[in-house]
Parts: structure tokens; C-alpha cells; sequence
């Protein structure tokens, strides 16, 4: 198979799958039904909404307000703490951290 031939068969497949899981976005089912009612197989079909939207989704910032940040900032070099989440986000927490804050933000990274 040549490579424009590969190109051809993937944008088809990314056509096919793109106009299903808009179709889907619109039909108020779930997703199983929506896919028993059209022969699709569910797993591959999560596979393409997953692959899609990462394709589609430009990437998105929260802000997070500067005046409550500013004030815990750690200007003193004193020990700190480093989250490493999931490899995506890194959060470096100083002494006298609000907690409400900490709650606040990790609520927020886990909704994205």
C-alpha cells in the first residue's frame, strides 16, 4: 500500500468517525446505544472520540487568581514540596500553603 493510499484510508476513517461522534453529541443517547442502534463497535468508537479530541481540543489555561498565590509565595528558599501529576502538571508547594487553596487547585487540574 503506498503512503497516499495510507493517507487516503486514514482521513476516511477520521471522516467516518468525526461525523459519527458528532451525530452521537446530538442524538441525546448513550454512547452504547447510539452505537447498538448504528452497527458501531463501542470500543472503537471510544477509541476515535478519545484520538478526536485530543486532535480537536486546543489546550486550556486556568487562571488561577495572582492575589492568592502572591501572598504564599516562598521568597525564603525554606523546604518545599513537589507534586508530579500524572506526568501532565507539577506543583511546588512552600511552608504556610493554604490547604483551602491546595483543595482548590487540585479540584480544578482533576476537572480539566
Amino acid at each position: 500500500m503506498t503512503e497516499r493510499t495510507r493517507e487516503k484510508k486514514n482521513r476516511e476513517k477520521q471522516e467516518f468517525w468525526s461525523s459519527h461522534i458528532e451525530s452521537w453529541k446530538g442524538s441525546g443517547l448513550k454512547q452504547a446505544e447510539y452505537c447498538r442502534q448504528n452497527n458501531l463497535i463501542r470500543y472503537r468508537f471510544t477509541y476515535w472520540k478519545c484520538k478526536l479530541h485530543k486532535k480537536i481540543e486546543p489546550l486550556a489555561f486556568v487562571q488561577i487568581p495572582c492575589n492568592t498565590i502572591r501572598s504564599q509565595i516562598n521568597l525564603n528558599n525554606q523546604a518545599s514540596l513537589k507534586l508530579n501529576i500524572g506526568g501532565t502538571y507539577q506543583i511546588e508547594i512552600g511552608d504556610g500553603f493554604s490547604p483551602d487553596t491546595l483543595s482548590i487547585l487540585v479540584r480544578t487540574l482533576g476537572s480539566i
